[in-house]
């Protein structure tokens, strides 16, 4: 009877294929399992045999090496960025960059200064990564195949994962490389994702949506106050400051209007107080549009959030009117329409029927 051939067990699979106990291809930076079962494919650092015990090394292939550094990271299990990434680079600064902002100066900022300071910064290299993937499967989808679009939802994914991890990192951890527009501009990309992912839902948008995109908008209420501070000679500048061109910002003379007769009629402090902080965001003539979408939430009180929760009508008019100021940027990709898929939401929530089906 035949020996049976002996079987050499391989210690770089993912933690996916190990804790699945399947056999891992071991593909760089996602496998063909994680892609196929869209899981985040994380690898483990292994020590090589007889190498003493040493102070551990920063888990660069699980997104959490200090960010700074070159741009292609070789870790002990392969690079963390490959060919695909690159590709996906090469769209940001073609395509996507242009698509971020109505500004001129705001989309130099993105093409430009942004990738240069990825390079140096992974955890916005991830954030550019996931944007650019986005971006492709949003202008792609009507023309390529179905399986070359699960694999860019995969690896932005993948990124995004490995992004919020290094900024979760940075937050209990500053370091001196990583400035306050860096951190900003990381912001800036997840408050963007927020809505470029609500967006592209199939399925009708309800109430319980709108406040699942305000809260994280409000999530990052600490990064949104401290843009106020920031320097305007810093190089991100006029991706938050620069305005977009005033043809963008004519239909929200008609909201502004309609806050100042709500703010008119309504007595309680909480609701006229989150009445003014959106007409204010409103008026302000040097707001990007993502000031115009992330300040206001940022600014709201628990006192005002509890209200929506409650269903308080007026408040819910006043996140209607919010929703309007989205669907004022509705030709930005990352927008679309869910400015007003928003307010039908809460519009059916206020008179107590179900959204209307297309």
């Amino acid at each position: 009877m035949p020996s049976r051939r002996a079987h050499s067990k391989s210690r770089l699979g993912c933690k996916n294929c190990k804790a699945r106990r399947v056999k891992c291809d071991q593909t760089h930076p996602t496998c063909n399992n994680c892609t196929r079962h869209e899981k985040v494919c994380v690898y483990e650092r292994v020590k090589p045999r007889g190498v003493g015990s040493a102070s551990p090394a920063p888990d660069a292939s699980n997104g959490i090496a200090a960010d700074h550094g070159g741009s292609l990271l070789a870790t002990a299990s392969g690079p963390l960025f490959d060919s695909l990434d690159m590709r996906l680079l090469h769209h940001f600064c073609t395509s996507t960059a242009s698509a971020m902002s109505f500004s001129p100066k705001a989309q130099q900022v993105w093409r430009l200064i942004v990738p240069e300071k990825a390079y140096d910064h992974h955890m916005l290299m991830h954030g550019l990564l996931t944007l650019a993937a986005n971006h492709y499967v949003h202008v792609k989808q009507e023309t390529t195949d179905p399986t070359a679009l699960h694999m860019y939802r995969t690896r932005a994914l993948h990124h995004q994962q490995l992004g919020l991890q290094l900024f979760r990192h940075q937050l209990q951890a500053p370091s001196e490389e990583t400035s306050q527009g860096i951190l900003l501009t990381f912001a800036a990309m997840i408050g963007m994702l927020t809505f470029s992912d609500a967006s592209s839902q199939q399925q009708k948008l309800t109430y319980e949506d709108a406040l699942g995109v305000l809260s994280v908008l409000r999530g990052k209420q600490a990064l949104w106050r401290a843009s106020s501070g920031l320097p305007e000679t810093s190089d991100v500048a006029a991706a938050f400051f620069d305005p977009p061109p005033a043809e963008y910002r004519a239909d929200l003379s008609s909201t502004a209007f309609a806050l100042n007769e709500l703010h008119d009629t309504t007595k309680d402090v909480v609701r006229r107080t989150s009445i003014s902080l959106l007409k204010g965001v409103i008026e302000n003539p040097f707001n990007s549009e993502y000031r115009l979408l992330g300040t206001w939430p940022a600014a709201l009180s628990d006192e005002f959030n509890q209200l929506l929760r409650n269903r308080d009508g007026v408040a819910m008019q006043i996140l209607g009117h919010y929703c309007t100021v989205m669907d004022s940027m509705r030709n930005l990709w990352w927008i679309g329409d869910i400015g007003s898929m928003l307010r039908e939401a809460i519009r059916a929530e206020i008179e107590g029927v179900s959204p209307v089906q297309s």
